[in-house]
């Protein structure tokens, strides 16, 4: 019983932070530095990694199944916030470099 309690915490704690996130891309600070997209992006990744994690975990029930169909379970459900996030990531960087040739 004290493992499921763990993972409780465990789901909780990262809804937890992934509505921080949603909440946080709001604020002053964080619009100066035009880190929104990647705040948002950041919050929807965190939302999706129970459901990822359980479709992994559903994907290896078979006795034959390996670690390559957890993983392909998980980035099944994962893999579009993951390209959001990297999308975000490098239009952030890109926005950066171009502010520093401007000034």
């Amino acid at each position: 019983m004290g493992y499921l309690n763990q993972l409780y915490v465990i789901l909780y704690f990262i809804s937890g932070i992934a509505v921080f996130s949603f909440f946080n891309s709001d604020s002053p600070k964080t619009k100066d530095k035009n880190l929104i997209f990647i705040m948002v992006s950041l919050g929807a990744n965190l939302c999706t990694i129970p459901v990822a994690l359980f479709i992994g975990v559903m994907a290896t029930d078979s006795p034959y199944s390996t670690v390559l169909d957890f993983w392909g379970g998980f980035l099944f459900i994962q893999g579009i916030p993951l390209l959001l996030l990297l999308v975000a990531l490098i239009w952030w960087f890109i926005q950066k470099v171009k502010g520093k040739i401007d000034t």
